[in-house]
């Protein structure tokens, strides 16, 4: 059975990335070949002036035979003032053995380099033991003796000084190869930084950045972005419908207000409307009864009071008009949550003193039907929460113009709130705050204090588009 699935296609990161540290690494070598035949340059001039200083100090000590020994010392003295042949230490003696003229000891070369050198002196002690020696006739007097020595040390030091370049030119390399690398990495995986980003902001529910991708410069990269464009794109369609929806449901439980208000209205409104007539009617004819009209007076403003409440009803079930297309003066709106705060504020203890800050709205334009109907829905029922569950005396609520947008905040000194996110979980009223408000394109924003908290209580605040 075959397998289904295409092969997969070959990645061109890797290539890439190759290509790049195939060049680098060329880069380095050339340099490196560079850096070495400029050694080698400088190696050979020190070979040639090596040589050509041995051949000086040779032709010094065979003009010696014809000078004198005033002269002689002289020129031995000339000899000690310069610089000892390379790698060989001159020694001269006298016919009954005694220096006249020793190579200096080499100079000391620093503590590091002096350090290596011991080291290796231990491990590889060398050969000081080999000489070449003549002698030279002196016109008056026996013969001088002239002997040059093999000096490792010299040597040794050189090669220290050449191995220390060496190294100190590896690292250099090594340490601009990483650096170039590092680079090269950086900018080769630097989309990446956006595609993570991408990857956090549908995490969040903002697919914006994803929308703002560039077209990525490696394939599997692009693959990769365009695989986040198709899911962006499903989870906008997502919260599309998933909006739609919550603005269906609750406009459905709008539906089921106004249909409760009508019926109330066409039934107990009409039948206050005929009890307070009959009663007026009986008032008239027993006017003559105290003890009656007494009764019929009690009565009459218990109806009158039925339908001063079956009225306060009717509003708060039905505030505003609706249907599609339907706007709302922002006057309006200000009035009925005027009507509300006002309502709280008037009720006795234990019911919140609720402050109102209406801003910006005079001369805000004409509101979507929904977006009031949203507005005052979640102000009555955020003072509702406040004053059943978080036990507040002062509540505030503000609902100010910014721009195209509303913000909507309720404050209480309540009890504050441990744990909000059980608590949306757990009941309906901080649920139904955050469906209604998201379902108007916002987010519902929670700001709870811990419970025996010196300063208690919870804000409510939400963002909403005008353009609904």
């Amino acid at each position: 059975m075959t397998d289904p699935r295409p092969p997969a296609a070959p990645l061109d990161l890797p290539g890439l990335l190759m290509r790049r540290a195939g060049l680098l690494a060329l880069a380095v070598l050339l340099l490196a070949l560079l850096l070495g035949l400029l050694r080698m340059a400088d190696d050979i001039d020190d070979e040639v002036d090596g040589a050509l200083q041995l051949a000086d100090v040779l032709a010094r000590l065979q003009a010696l035979p014809t000078l004198d020994d005033g002269a002689a010392l002289a020129q031995l003295a000339a000899l000690g003032r310069g610089d000892a042949p390379r790698h060989l230490r001159l020694q001269v003696a006298d016919a009954q053995g005694r220096p006249l003229r020793v190579s200096a000891d080499a100079p000391s070369q620093g503590w590091l380099l002096d350090a290596l050198l011991a080291l290796h002196r231990r491990l590889w002690p060398g050969d000081e033991g080999r000489s070449v020696a003549w002698t030279l006739a002196r016109p008056a007097g026996g013969p001088w003796t002239v002997s040059l020595h093999a000096s490792t040390e010299s040597e040794r030091a050189e090669a220290m000084r050449g191995l220390l370049a060496g190294l100190l030119l590896l690292a250099l390399a090594a340490g601009g190869l990483l650096l170039v690398m590092r680079w090269n990495l950086r900018h080769a995986l630097a989309p990446l930084q956006r595609l993570l980003a991408a990857i956090g902001g549908i995490e969040r529910r903002d697919t914006q950045l994803v929308a703002a991708l560039p077209a990525m410069p490696v394939r599997e990269l692009e693959v990769i972005a365009q695989a986040l464009r198709h899911l962006a794109q499903a989870l906008d369609e997502a919260e599309a419908q998933r909006r739609a929806l919550g603005q269906r449901v609750l406009t459905l439980q709008e539906d089921e207000r106004a249909r409760l208000a009508r019926e109330l209205h066409d039934e107990f409104g009409q039948q206050l409307t005929a009890l307070r007539v009959d009663v007026a009617w009986l008032q008239r004819e027993l006017s003559q009864q105290p003890a009656a009209l007494a009764v019929l007076q009690s009565l009459a403003g218990h109806a009158r009071h039925i339908q001063q409440q079956l009225r306060q009803v009717l509003a708060r079930l039905r505030p505003l008009p609706e249907g599609p297309g339907q706007t709302v003066p922002a006057a309006q709106l200000a009035d009925l949550l005027r009507s509300l705060a006002h309502g709280w504020s008037a009720a006795p203890p234990p019911a919140p003193q609720v402050q109102l800050q209406l801003t910006g709205l005079d001369d805000a334009p004409a509101l979507p039907a929904a977006l009031a109907l949203a507005l005052y829905r979640i102000t009555q029922e955020a003072l509702t929460n406040a004053a059943r569950h978080a036990g507040a005396s002062q509540v505030s609520v503000l609902l100010q113009r910014q721009g195209h947008s509303l913000c909507w905040q309720v404050a209480d000194d309540g009890a504050g709130l441990a744990d909000p996110g059980s608590a949306l979980l757990r009941g309906s009223g901080l649920a139904g705050l955050r469906e209604r408000v998201w379902a108007l394109g916002g987010e519902l924003r929670i700001d709870a204090t811990q419970p025996g908290a010196a300063r208690p209580g919870l804000t409510l605040s939400a963002q909403l588009a005008l353009d609904q």
